[in-house]
């Protein structure tokens, strides 16, 4: 077999494993063979795939030069993917060239950068390319991004009533409610307007629920998501509850098998000796024992 014939077998091997199509051109210069292609593995993952499907045909891995392009979409895509999942709180990202670098660095280090995780990050880099006119940059996209966020970037879908889809309701209602929520946001100190404009982070659905009971002029559709998020409301408090009977119930527990009496726990509960031991009889019977380690039971 001539070893143009085993290059070709190679390319045809290597683009299955790589899962792209590749190019493969002979440089008489320096007498190598370089492969490239276009967004792909990353070249440390290509060359894994070569040294293996080389070594197995009788080739010298050391041959090949490898040339990977990343294209505008690959971009666009994993700039939207680090800004849905960078965390909030003081902004790295007051100077366009630092989100610039996370973007090349993420394009550059991820297998098939131009493949999304999920319908909506599809959708948002295909707008985000098509708003940047089909051709852009890491520092074009940082600057779009820094000044429109990603927020910019939704369709009207929002719009679109949806009761009972829990993601429709929190952003709906947090592209409402934003700009005047003043609780804390769960991801960092970051404003709620900021997180949404920027990263689409949704506010807390218990902030989100008050704000829209409150107020006065909320069409149908604000009640309606409300509506829908109040059960996520109502698991999230009742679970916090949980952990603060199992606790209280930890406190009293110790406290007596250290020797306490039940008239100083009453009083740092505010009632009476026998109001404490009334509330440590409600709280053991509402609070589940904790799992039971199997390596203790031989099982």
């Amino acid at each position: 077999m001539s070893r143009s014939t085993q290059i070709r077998h190679l390319v045809a091997d290597l683009e299955k494993a790589a899962d792209v199509p590749v190019d493969a051109a002979y440089g008489e210069r320096g007498r190598r063979w370089e492969l490239s292609w276009s967004n792909g593995p990353t070249p440390d993952t290509m060359k894994t795939h070569l040294t293996k499907l080389a070594q197995r045909a009788g080739l010298d891995p050391a041959l090949f030069d490898l040339s990977r392009i990343v294209q505008d979409n690959a971009l666009a895509l994993q700039a939207v993917r680090y800004l849905r999942a960078a965390p909030t709180g003081e902004d790295p990202y007051a100077y366009e060239s630092a989100l610039a670098w996370e973007i090349e660095r993420a394009a550059r280090d991820t297998d098939h950068p131009d493949r999304p995780l999920d319908e909506r990050e599809a959708a948002l880099a295909a707008r985000l390319l098509a708003a940047e006119g089909g051709y852009t940059t890491p520092r074009s996209l940082a600057d779009r991004l820094l000044g429109e966020g990603l927020a910019a970037l939704l369709d009207d879908g929002l719009e679109q009533e949806r009761p009972g889809e829990r993601a429709w309701a929190a952003e709906y209602l947090t592209a409402r409610y934003a700009a005047t929520l003043t609780t804390p946001h769960a991801a960092g100190p970051a404003d709620h307007a900021q997180a949404w404009r920027r990263h689409l982070l949704t506010a807390p659905p218990g902030a989100l629920l008050a704000a829209a009971a409150a107020d006065p002029d909320a069409p149908a559709a604000v009640r309606l998501a409300a509506l829908t998020l109040a059960p996520a409301v109502r698991a999230e408090l009742e679970a916090a509850l949980a952990e603060a009977d199992a606790a209280e119930l930890g406190l009293i527990t110790a406290l007596r098998a250290d020797g306490s009496a039940w008239a100083q726990i009453g009083r740092a509960l505010g009632t009476t000796r026998q109001g404490a031991a009334q509330r440590a009889d409600r709280l053991t019977a509402r609070t589940p024992p904790p799992p039971v380690n199997a390596s203790l039971t031989g099982r």
